[in-house]
């Protein structure tokens, strides 16, 4: 019962911390402007690409989460271009969040893996 109870919470949690919610940087016009292209190919089966929109003077840190909220991967003071290998990650989606270097979330997002 209490295992049911957890795994609720969790699932709670990682659905309020994690929502496919994407936060932007103020563009010159006065819109906004993302910061990563979308991650691709998605699906993907063996790799993803991560890719900035242009070269930026800010350094962020890429995490990777699973739908659990277990961390999978990070990579912090990412380049322009990252390629993630997916050997180690199961079929199912895997949330992403760019952070900069006070640790706020710039943006998020979420990808699908697929294993034969």
């Amino acid at each position: 019962m209490i295992k049911t109870y957890t795994l609720f919470l969790l699932m709670a949690l990682c659905t309020l911390s994690f929502g496919a919610r994407a936060q932007y940087a103020p563009g010159n016009d006065g819109g906004s402007v993302k910061i990563f292209k979308p991650p691709y190919p998605n699906p993907a089966t063996s790799r993803i690409t991560f890719e900035l929109q242009k070269n930026s003077d800010k350094h962020y840190a890429l995490i990777v989460y699973n739908f659990l909220g277990k961390k999978m991967e990070e990579i912090k003071d990412i380049p322009y271009r990252t390629e993630l290998n997916l050997d180690n990650y199961y079929t199912g989606i895997y949330i992403y969040q760019l952070r900069d270097q006070t640790g706020n979330i710039a943006e998020s997002g979420k990808f699908n893996v697929i294993k034969n």
